[in-house]
């Protein structure tokens, strides 16, 4: 088996048939308007183009190309159209030209339309697929680690839900500590020795996406290298074309030796490879790092230690990802709640690259009791992404409440059912106020600031 290869992109026939149609729209275009007044030529040599039917086979050629491919494809239609009309037409057919055009200009703004709400449609299905893929992962963790506590409490010196907890601690050191320059370093090397004491892997090593990689792809420019146990020298591109390596990026899932029921052993000598496993940490449907395991005694090599690690690959990859956006969100440092914080970075990312916009409502309220009895009322009525957070500042209590993929008139429709549910007048004395992803210095300035006085 060769031991390297090219990676080949797994996609759907449906996404490689819309790829292939979009590369060569302007050819299609131009094949299916040169049939149109080809056919027209054939039915009517005085009028090729059909402009004098009662039926508007223009338009609906026009109407078939715009909205397919949208605006620039409709113009170029257009131009090869009013080409036609000045070749076999013994005087320029403005009228029809106008109508042609004018067509293409609606058309090609239902395409737009049309075209927006898919992507945000997209966005939001990619949102929630994450926020799913995220309790999925809790819960299977739970799941798992207590089997392992029934299982390998004697044999394992760390469970599932300790090896995360120390994840987390151990990041939230490195992360305060301004003397380490290089953190996602510290981050992997880390990882490494955890691995290292909690599943006996002998020797391996990470290849992770630097900080500053913006192109969000593997190669030797954007990929840093951490080993463990091992002494030689590695390049990175050829780590990349290791076959194991490679078909894990390739797959975006864990490849491993195997035996020939599909189980992990290291005792399969038809492959040539010197590593016997490859576990890619994915994000948003990118491949952010490899774990690679050179060595592991064959009794630790089994499938659940192999689901193991990859659970807690996955989650120190995710808390990675956490500490970088957080970071990224200044001036919210009375904000503890990390996980909420996250998730405004989060979806301000999601506004910055997708203009795909979500709300944030802060109810301020100077009395503590008053608090408890709101944030009790609101707690109940949360959807399910939505989240809830309570900020304290000096004299003031502001509950505060993320939305996530809704606008303001959401807020203010949840603000009027709260209303009608707080029985007590002095509870309903409150003020309010809402914050859209591109009013976040506002809502920081909202905490802070005591404009009252």
């Amino acid at each position: 088996m060769a031991k390297h290869t090219q990676r080949v992109q797994e996609k759907s026939t449906q996404d490689l048939l819309r790829e292939y149609i979009h590369k060569y729209a302007y050819i299609e275009t131009l094949i299916l308007v040169t049939l149109y007044v080809a056919i027209g030529y054939l039915i009517n040599s005085g009028d090729p183009c059909l402009l004098s039917y009662k039926v508007p086979y223009l338009v609906i050629l026009l109407a078939i190309i715009t909205l397919f491919h949208g605006f620039e494809n409709g113009v170029f239609a257009v131009s090869i159209i009013s080409l036609a009309i000045w070749v076999f037409y013994p005087s320029f057919q403005y009228v029809d030209f106008l109508i042609a055009l004018l067509m293409t200009l609606i058309f090609s703004q239902f395409h737009y339309f049309w075209n927006s709400r898919i992507k945000e449609a997209e966005v939001e299905s990619s949102y929630k697929s994450d926020k799913l893929s995220e309790l999925s992962r809790a819960f299977y963790t739970l799941k798992i680690s207590h089997d392992q506590l029934e299982k390998n409490y004697v044999i394992k010196p760390m469970s599932i839900r300790n090896s995360i907890n120390h994840i987390v601690h151990t990041n939230e050191m490195i992360l305060l500590d301004d003397t380490i320059e290089n953190k996602a370093y510290e981050y992997n090397n880390n990882f490494l020795k955890l691995i290292e004491k909690s599943f006996s892997m002998q020797s391996g090593l990470i290849l992770y996406l630097k900080n500053n990689a913006t192109d969000m792809s593997f190669n030797k420019d954007t990929v840093e290298l951490i080993t463990i146990n091992i002494k030689e020298t590695l390049e990175v591109e050829k780590l990349l074309q290791n076959y194991l390596v490679d078909k894990a990026i390739a797959r975006k899932s864990p490849v491993y030796v195997s035996d020939e029921s599909g189980e992990p052993s290291i005792f399969n000598e038809e492959l040539e490879n010197k590593y016997i496993g490859a576990i890619p940490a994915v994000i948003n449907g990118k491949v952010v790092s490899v774990l690679v395991i050179e060595k592991m005694p064959f009794m630790f090599f089994n499938r659940e230690n192999l689901t193991s690690i990859t659970i807690l690959h996955e989650y120190f990859s995710i808390e990675n990802r956490k500490a970088a956006l957080s970071k990224s969100l200044e001036g919210f440092e009375l904000l503890e709640d990390k996980d909420f914080k996250f998730e405004i970075a989060r979806l301000k990312d999601l506004n910055n690259n997708f203009k795909v916009n979500s709300v944030i409502l802060v109810l301020r309220i100077d009395n503590e009791l008053q608090t408890a009895r709101v944030y009790q009322k609101v707690e109940r009525m949360l959807r399910a992404l939505d989240m809830i957070t309570l900020v304290h500042n000096e004299d003031y209590y502001y509950i505060t409440l993320l939305l996530p993929l809704h606008d303001k008139a959401a807020a203010q429709g949840l603000l009027k059912r709260l209303q009608s549910t707080l029985e007590d007048e002095k509870d309903k004395d409150f003020e309010y106020m809402s914050f859209d992803m591109t009013q976040l210095p506002l809502l920081s300035k909202y905490y802070r600031e005591d404009y009252g006085k």
